[in-house]
């Protein structure tokens, strides 16, 4: 009985190694890497629904990290040329640089804009302004009406881009507003864009790095926003913007110097 039972566990030893032997049939082998292909492709595309996720997720705390990089700085107030306009003018003058302020989508779409107008026109020199209220843009030494151009012609600015930028001047208003507490704000004019090239200067509008003060210029203006549309030392180089600080008791005015950036705000009582 127990040289029995050897033998038929050698058998039964013996029928596994055969079985363990036995090929593969091309179909049944087509068929273990069609699972293998199909078990591959759920896996990248399970990763792929994940990067993408992670991406979107990456960018919103990009985005929200970016708009609170925020400075402040008092100055002293300029002599002013007229009475100060309740809830207006400002009882303590000051900048303010906010980065992000606009997402870079919504910095395309404004560029879209302003080429939309400004392939009509161009200046002779190196600026060319696009003032979207009154329609002035430069073309040649001069300017033209392009809201009347684009009348007599059957078109109009494209209304998206046009909303936005009116969103964005809304926005802009608000965060003025905020900032220096005051409630009576209005848009004035101009409110432009401006496009600068490398062509040389053909007068002294050409000219952006002459030292200026906006309220000499714009007898209105109490406040004064800029916002980039594109990033200076990747898109362009120079185009840097300074503040200088005078102080009679101080010597010499201290500067500080801005680097544009798409989406960067900067604002400051124009005195």
């Amino acid at each position: 009985g127990w040289s029995r039972r050897i033998g038929m566990n050698h058998a039964s030893k013996s029928g596994d190694r055969q079985r363990k032997k036995k090929k593969l049939t091309p179909r049944q082998f087509g068929r273990r890497i069609a699972v293998v292909c199909a078990c591959v492709l759920i896996a990248l595309n399970v990763y792929r629904v994940w990067l993408k996720y992670r991406i979107k997720e990456y960018r919103k705390v990009s985005e929200s990290g970016t708009q609170l990089a925020r400075t402040s700085k008092n100055v002293t107030c300029a002599a002013r040329r007229h009475e100060l306009v309740p809830h207006c003018s400002p009882l303590q003058c000051g900048r303010v640089v906010q980065e992000g302020f606009i997402t870079r989508d919504e910095c395309g779409k404004i560029i879209e804009l302003a080429e939309f107008g400004m392939k009509h026109g161009g200046g002779a020199g190196g600026a060319t302004i696009l003032d979207f209220p009154s329609g002035a843009l430069s073309r040649g030494n001069q300017f033209i009406n392009l809201h009347q151009l684009l009348d007599s012609k059957g078109q109009k600015l494209p209304e998206e881009g046009t909303r936005l930028l009116k969103d964005v001047i809304h926005r802009i208003r608000q965060e003025i507003s905020q900032h220096f507490g005051v409630s009576a704000i209005m848009g004035t004019t101009p409110r432009f864009v401006s496009r600068m090239d490398q062509k040389p200067a053909q007068n002294m509008h050409d000219e952006y790095w002459h030292e200026h003060v906006d309220a000499n210029q714009y007898p209105g203006f109490e406040y004064t926003a800029l916002i980039y549309l594109n990033d200076q030392g990747y898109d362009y180089t120079g185009g840097l913007f300074s503040f200088i600080d005078e102080d009679i008791a101080q010597g010499p005015g201290k500067i500080e110097t801005i680097s544009p950036k798409c989406g960067k705000l900067v604002y400051f009582t124009s005195g």
